[in-house]
């Protein structure tokens, strides 16, 4: 016969404080905002130390609703749940009978099922399961894994608190549906903002920054842009918080490249912080991308339409896509891929993609600016301004009709230079240091008179090379010359020594030629006048004093201003046909045309010219580009003014009638050919 202990009430009631304590905190643990694998791993906690349990577990329903996923177990490998198939089994048929009834058990330890379909408790603990359900949907149960040999009562005290605690998991779980079904609520209706945003407007670059700004918001990304494909090329048609997109940045140019590449692959692209899954032919652009921008996040989502499929192909054959172009959501801060960041993502690119073809469709419609212009200006024919309307239409015909047939010179402009016919470049023949300048800008010059000294310290050095060794070898033949008189020689010895004397006879006469080449060289340095004339050359005491010049260098410039004075001028080449066509319009021996042209000194008084020779062929002229030279034949005694060679003149060359609108628009004309029309 046993006798019981009493129960010390002070034990009793720390314990009772102590299992409100843990109600207490798992009631606050259900009010926080915290994802639920950290609650019910807290949850766990709390129940398992206010039972004094071996372990605890929380099992939920997987998303195909017929199995049971762990998802925070707690001391679990020490409950001694056996992991054979057979006892895995039945213990699953243990929980979901609990699930399937909604009601709480207790499972002692001892036999399972069989056929049956009855669970048991396949563990040595007294199994605690109470069901988590939210309203009509069950989330999973939770098991404690509690010590055997207590008492019914006492069993039953477990079960009730295990009961109590799990009401307040299902109103952590209820709690964060309802947050779950606002936040969906909320994005729904942003969705719906969206889409009324993007598709508020028809014109293409408008639904880009609708889209680019709107994706920031909701994305909830530091950046967004929209690269638009038209045709072959695409183009950052926009990029977040920017009004205007600056093409020539180097971050739009990497990121347009970087989107190429992503279009030509039809993939998306999602970067992390690492380039280990990225396609050899995106990597090298991504870097230099992320190098420039320093993004830690980045996707770039192609933005698709699909194409309907032929009705009378097969059912079967895969749908086709256009891509449109991408959507690029950037984070700068904050590295890391999540379930939501792509989840909105995808939602955003799938309404874009939407607007972004409606847009490209509509701006794809031909002479769509005209269309829009016309549909503006429908007040022009309204029944009031019906008469001005026709009277400003009937002048605008007489003015392009006037314009096609009234007939008026045709002049082309250029500039050009004032030149005596007779002029000459000096050129150096032989490359040295200007030892001394004679002349002076403006000196009065004959030909053949002596403009400049060169000196060459090389050619000096060769010079006296070569007479040191005709010097020497004239010695040696001397020496010879002398053995070849000695009376006591032999016949070979006589034979040798006129075959000596004859080498060096032959290496005399080639040092002394090479010496009267070096000094016609030497000569050459001695700089002269080709033309009588001036000097035309500014300043040459300080372009050329003590200036080493190269052979073929241009030294200085002689005229002679008593020759015929004519204009040398640079007709760019844009203009050249013109001038071309209107000269070998004429005869051969009548080409000339008519040439007015007025001086920069005296711009007041127009003189006139002949055309006499136009350059067959265009040559690259400093700031002046690609130009033809035409040579002008003046008359000196119309200019009452000093003839300065050199000086600038503006000439208009005569080339013919035409009409008088394409005499004012013919360059408008030339360039919509080449730029526009050339291109199409």
């Amino acid at each position: 016969m046993s006798i019981e202990q009493p129960i010390d009430p002070q034990t009793i009631e720390a314990t009772r404080a102590q299992i409100r304590g843990a109600v207490a905190e798992i009631a606050g643990l259900a009010g926080a905002d915290i994802e639920p694998r950290e609650f019910f791993e807290k949850f766990l906690a709390h129940v398992v130390a206010s039972l004094s349990a071996a372990g605890g577990a929380v099992w939920v329903v997987a998303s195909d609703g017929k199995r049971f996923e762990l998802n925070s177990p707690h001391s679990l490998p020490q409950t001694g749940l056996p992991q054979d198939l057979e006892s895995q089994q039945s213990h699953a048929q243990l929980v979901g009978q609990v699930l399937t009834s909604g009601e709480p058990a207790a499972a002692r330890p001892g036999p399972w099922a069989g056929d049956d379909g009855e669970g048991g408790n396949p563990t040595p603990y007294l199994l605690l399961l109470a069901p988590l359900t939210t309203g009509a949907k069950p989330y999973g149960i939770v098991e404690v894994f509690q010590r055997p040999g207590a008492s019914g009562q006492v069993q039953r005290g477990y079960l009730n608190f295990l009961v109590q605690t799990s009401t307040l998991a299902a109103d952590y779980l209820k709690s964060r549906e309802l947050k779950t079904v606002r936040e969906r609520e909320a994005l729904w209706d942003r969705l719906d903002q969206l889409g009324e945003a993007v598709h508020r407007s028809l014109d293409l670059k408008e639904t880009a920054y609708t889209l680019a700004n709107e994706a920031v918001a909701l994305v909830e990304c530091d950046r967004a842009s929209v690269v638009v494909c038209r045709g072959r090329r695409a183009r950052v048609e926009a990029v977040s918080g920017q009004d205007t997109v600056e093409k020539r940045a180097n971050a739009v140019r990497l990121l347009l490249a970087l989107a190429e590449r992503v279009i030509k692959s039809g993939q998306p692209l999602w970067y992390t912080g690492t380039l280990v899954d990225v396609p050899p032919q995106i990597e090298e652009v991504l870097h230099a991308y992320i190098d420039e921008t320093h993004t830690r996040t980045l996707g770039v989502i192609p933005l698709v339409r699909e194409i309907e499929s032929d009705p009378e192909n097969d059912d079967e054959t895969p749908p086709k896509f256009e891509i449109l172009g991408v959507l690029v959501i950037e984070r700068i801060d904050e590295a890391g891929l999540t379930d939501t960041l792509c989840h909105r993502t995808d939602l955003v690119s799938r309404r874009g993609s939407a607007a972004l073809a409606n847009a490209l469709d509509h701006d794809r419609v031909f002479l769509m600016p005209v269309w829009k212009t016309l549909g503006k200006s429908r007040w022009f024919v309204e029944a009031r301004r019906l008469p001005k309307t026709v009277a400003a239409v009937g002048v605008a015909v007489v003015v392009i009709i006037a314009l096609c047939i009234v007939p008026a010179d045709f002049r082309i402009t250029a500039q050009g230079t004032l030149q005596p016919s007779e002029r000459r470049d000096v050129f150096v023949q032989e490359a040295g240091v200007v030892n001394q300048v004679d002349v002076e800008h403006g000196a009065k010059v004959t030909a053949g008179s002596e403009l400049a000294q060169l000196r060459s310290r090389d050619l000096e050095v060769q010079i006296t090379e070569v007479r040191g060794r005709r010097a020497a070898t004239l010695e040696q033949l001397g020496s010879a010359r002398r053995s070849q008189a000695e009376p006591r020689l032999t016949f070979d010895e006589r034979t040798r020594l006129s075959g000596q004397y004859a080498q060096l006879q032959k290496t005399y006469d080639s040092l002394d030629e090479q010496l009267k080449l070096l000094k016609a060289k030497q000569e050459l340095l001695t700089i002269r006048s080709p033309i009588d004339g001036l000097v035309t050359t500014w300043d040459v005491q300080k372009r050329l004093a003590d200036r080493p010049v190269e052979k073929g260098q241009v030294l200085l410039s002689v005229a002679d201003p008593k020759s015929p004075w004519e204009l040398e001028l640079l007709l760019p080449e844009a203009h050249a046909g013109f001038v071309t066509s209107a000269w070998e319009g004429k005869p051969a021996d009548q080409r000339t045309l008519p040439v007015s042209y007025i001086l920069a000194t005296d711009p007041a008084k127009r003189r006139d010219g002949q055309v006499i020779e136009i350059q067959q062929s265009a040559e690259v002229r400093g700031e002046d580009g690609n130009t033809v030279m035409v040579r002008v034949k003046i008359d000196p005694t119309t200019l009452d003014t000093t003839l300065r060679p050199g000086a600038a003149v503006t000439g208009r060359i005569y080339c013919g009638r035409r009409p008088i609108g394409y005499v004012w628009f013919h360059d408008v004309l030339a360039f919509i050919r080449a730029k526009i029309l050339f291109r199409l």
